[in-house]
């Protein structure tokens, strides 16, 4: 039996997902003059690290410009999302013997739906890379957590689908970790197909 009292999770693909997605920031990229200046990486890495109003400040006129005229597209994202079926169920049960977290990759807009569906209302902390000026798989989000909390790594166990972001980053930080993996054959002992799973693997990992 392990000693697990914090379990952190991701929020898209793990416990939300866009319907229809048209990688809103990345259009924006694509149709403009000459990428603002930035190459792609640079560019999502300040999308994702800065709220959207100090972007707006970074960067040429024209990203605002394209923004706006083409925020309906943001919009339908948005309005696209949908909270997996066993997350609200999963959730309410883990409350009950564990403090529970969210760590977000994401642009400032789409911290909308956590808030619209009550998903804020399941977690004692949520970390935003908007927020934090920082990208999981970096260290310094994760630290957020311990800081917050004052738990040691190895009370801590981090959920997500992405194995670059989540695993690893939970794995170079001393956290326990489990993959979802909701599309395909699971190959790893580590990921799970459906977050009613988690309780029995925390037991095992």
């Amino acid at each position: 039996m392990n000693n697990i009292k914090i379990i952190v999770f991701d929020l898209y693909n793990t416990l939300i997902e866009i319907k229809e997605s048209n990688n809103f920031f990345l259009k924006l990229f694509k149709t403009s003059k000459n990428g603002f200046g930035l190459n792609v990486i640079a560019y999502l890495e300040l999308i994702m690290t800065r709220e959207i109003d100090d972007v707006m400040t970074i960067l040429p006129i024209e990203f605002k410009e394209l923004y706006y005229k083409n925020e309906v597209d943001l919009e339908k994202e948005l309005d696209s999302i949908v909270v997996y079926k066993e997350v609200f169920s999963v959730l309410e049960e883990l409350k009950k013997d564990f403090q529970i977290f969210l760590i977000s990759n994401l642009a400032s807009p789409y911290k909308k739906p956590v808030f619209e569906t009550n998903l804020y209302t399941y977690f004692d902390g949520l970390f935003f890379s908007c927020d934090y000026g920082a990208l999981k798989p970096n260290e310094r989000i994760f630290k957020e957590v311990e800081k917050f909390t004052g738990n040691t790594k190895n009370e801590i166990v981090m959920i997500g689908d992405s194995f670059k972001s989540d695993v690893i980053g939970a794995k170079n930080i001393g956290w326990k970790y489990l993959k979802i993996n909701r599309r395909e054959k699971l190959l790893k002992e580590y990921e799970i197909s459906d977050l009613s799973q988690i309780k029995k693997q925390i037991d095992v990992i």
